[in-house]
């Protein structure tokens, strides 16, 4: 019968090394009767690294805040001389010619500085558009997106209308920018404010 405290002996050293990270090890032993010839013993150890897995993507402002790239439109009305309205007003003369007006955009904030680095075996990133605020302003499609850098991150798809996947190399960190441009006919727009996001989302596997 084994006696109660070489049994909390054995107990506690066991939890001491399984507290401490020792490894336990196999022990065997080789034996000869006669005194002669080749003895053997092994003994194994298996080793373990785990190493966690990251992924990692910025697209513009690091941390919380969420960049709008957003354009503003000036409309010309073509005469002599021609005139592009500034200011709210009505009832105001103007030496108009008779012919279409044109319409300019200029962007402000529209390029990102941009990163990704993962761990991942294999990792993507890819958009999705959401819903626009209201009808009758550009499509997904006119606005492209242009990537640059040492290390540039490519954009999942030319254009905002045809989001894609593209692939985010494993253990290297890329980083650049992002562009991007409004195309399009702004003169076939219905006036008004039109509002949108475009979500980026990387996924490690």
């Amino acid at each position: 019968m084994k006696h109660p405290k070489l049994n909390a002996l054995a107990l506690g050293t066991a939890l001491a090394l399984a507290c401490t990270g020792h490894a336990l090890a196999e022990s065997q032993y080789g034996f000869a009767a006669t005194g002669s010839g080749t003895v053997t013993a092994t003994a194994k150890v298996n080793l373990s690294v785990v190493i966690p897995k990251l992924i990692l993507l910025k697209v513009g402002t690091t941390n919380a805040t969420q960049d709008t790239v957003s354009w503003a439109a000036s409309l010309t009305i073509p005469g002599t001389p021609a005139t592009t309205p500034t200011a709210t007003a009505n009832n105001v003369q103007v030496p108009w010619d008779g012919t279409a007006p044109t319409v300019t955009t200029t962007a402000s904030g529209n390029v990102l500085n941009v990163a990704a680095w993962t761990n991942a075996g294999s990792a993507t990133i890819n958009c999705a558009m959401g819903t626009w605020s209201a009808t009758g302003g550009p499509a997904n499609t006119s606005f492209t997106v242009t990537s640059g850098g040492t290390t540039p991150l490519p954009h999942p798809g030319a254009n905002l209308g045809s989001c894609a996947s593209t692939t985010i190399s494993t253990n290297t960190l890329m980083s650049g920018t992002w562009t991007y441009a409004l195309t399009g006919s702004a003169s076939s727009w219905t006036a008004g404010t039109y509002t949108n996001a475009v979500t980026y989302t990387a996924t490690g596997v």
